[in-house]
């Protein structure tokens, strides 16, 4: 392609010709006579604008970025890309934020590494085939190392290495990072090129080491034992499946960054094809001891939702339940309320195999959440055990008074005595989330609650800032996820010591 052609003076030396082929570039023999000019007319259009194009419909509406403040995008949105995790509930906000087709702010919408950057916060969040989608459609790839590189990574994440080689052949800048290297290395392979492929990936493990891919790379070129497939990034997926490895390993899936995780597999209990009155006592001891080995929140959700099936044939059953307060949980955490409504309707009193009176009063603030009904007797409730049982029941106070409610006088006193613990989250960001939500700017009431999530980890925030954040969140028009918010706040409880 002219694009990747330079000009040099007649040269014999076999190892500059190599080093070009590396970098992917071509030498003319002879300069090109200048092409004749020829006069056109050009008609100027309108930039294009890297937020409006669609991945699904969110519900949140064409104006979703109304009077964001584009700095605060600009801040945010690049963390978003990087590979450190969200919790579930934070993860799922930003999915829909950058999922909504609606135009950016200003300098921010038709700026072509912000376009880029919102195609690789998405395809970090597990949303490769969005990110494939709309990046398909964009402009000015060639010329920008970030956007090319969300386009050949959603390309090889959603399996298709050609397109991914075509973003790389194409592209006029940068071509000497590590990425490029690798990504050439695996198309000269493909292409059948296999000394241009040696020496590039020569290239590309002088700059930065990367094991995982020396190994793969090693083995299709040398064709030694692979070892196990790798899901850290789109090039060591796409060596693995060209060597055919097995992506669903237990090695494979301990590699797989939230990127590629959409890849594998659920794991867990299935009971939705047992005939009714069968004896599922064994099946449900198997979900419990599933269930009960996710030792972190983020591992709970997951073998949640991978057990919802189960959960739900097991919920509506009837007859005891060996551990109802987790499998209502665990219900809840896959987003099946009925399910949780249904175990704890069959629960009465406050002796419940596994559970303590403080642990029901949760459960019921968790079912509240997570219909949307912010029950004033749950929640007067919850106060009451907070003052007897301490910092737990406390905790799901707030976090439930987040989302609405009234409290009586008595319960209004109790609830202002409560030591809910030192905020993490900056004071000044808190303010202007909760000026956000109060002024109805959505978009940008989200990605402040991110920029707090994104420094509190896999786990999230603390309570305290979970609950300024969920009632700002509810404020701005984004109920639903101030709702999420408060059920995984309430469900991570269970894994404080």
């Amino acid at each position: 392609m002219r694009h990747n052609q330079i000009m040099l003076r007649p040269t014999r030396s076999p190892h500059a010709l190599a080093l070009l082929v590396a970098l992917g570039l071509t030498v003319p023999l002879l300069a090109r006579p200048a092409a004749a000019q020829e006069e056109v007319k050009v008609k100027s259009l309108a930039a294009p604008d890297y937020f409006s194009g669609p991945v699904a419909d969110t519900g949140l509406g064409a104006d979703l970025w109304k009077d964001t403040a584009p700095d605060i995008m600009r801040d945010v949105l690049p963390k978003l890309a990087s590979p450190k995790p969200l919790s579930p509930a934070f993860a799922s906000l930003a999915r829909r934020l950058l999922s909504t087709g609606a135009n950016g702010p200003a300098g921010v919408g038709d700026n072509v590494e912000m376009g880029a950057q919102r195609g690789l916060a998405l395809i970090a969040l597990g949303e490769a085939k969005g990110a494939d989608a709309i990046l398909d459609r964009a402009t000015g790839a060639a010329s920008s190392a970030a956007l090319s590189m969300a386009s050949a990574e959603a390309a090889l994440i959603t399996g298709d290495d050609d397109q991914a080689c075509r973003v790389q052949d194409a592209l006029t800048v940068d071509r000497g990072a590590a990425y490029w290297l690798r990504l050439r290395a695996f198309c000269q392979l493909k292409a059948g090129q296999a000394d241009a492929a040696q020496l590039t990936f020569q290239l590309a493990q002088q700059q930065t080491k990367d094991a995982d891919y020396a190994r793969l790379m090693g083995a299709a070129l040398a064709g030694t034992a692979p070892g196990a497939a790798s899901l850290k990034n789109g090039v060591n997926y796409a060596l693995s499946r060209r060597l055919n490895l097995d992506i669903q390993s237990a090695a494979a899936i301990a590699s797989a960054s939230p990127a590629l995780k959409p890849l594998i597999a659920p794991r867990g209990g299935d009971l939705a094809g047992v005939a009714p009155g069968a004896d599922l006592t064994a099946a449900e001891a198997a979900d419990v001891a599933f269930l009960r080995q996710a030792k972190t929140l983020p591992a709970f959700v997951e073998a949640a939702q991978a057990s919802a099936a189960s959960i739900a044939t097991l919920a509506h059953a009837g007859g005891p339940l060996q551990d109802p307060v987790l499998l209502a949980r665990a219900a809840l955490a896959s987003g099946d309320v009925a399910s949780a409504q249904a175990i704890r309707g069959r629960l009465t009193g406050d002796t419940v195999p596994g559970a303590t009176p403080a642990d029901l009063a949760i459960l019921d603030a968790l079912i509240a959440a997570g219909s949307g009904k912010v029950d004033n007797q749950v929640l007067g409730n919850l106060v009451a055990r907070g003052v007897s049982s301490g910092a737990k029941t406390q905790a799901a106070a707030v976090l439930l008074a987040s989302l609405g409610g009234t409290l009586d006088a008595d319960a209004r006193a109790q609830f202002a005595s409560f030591d809910l613990g030192k905020p993490a989250a900056s004071a000044a960001r808190i303010l202007v989330l909760e000026d956000a939500g109060a002024a109805k700017r959505k978009g940008e009431a989200g990605l402040l609650a991110l920029s707090i999530a994104v420094d509190a980890g896999a786990t999230g925030p603390q309570p305290v800032d979970r609950a300024r954040i969920a009632q700002a969140l509810n404020r701005a028009g984004l109920s639903a996820d101030a709702r999420a918010i408060v059920v995984e706040g309430l469900l991570g409880l269970a894994f404080v010591k």
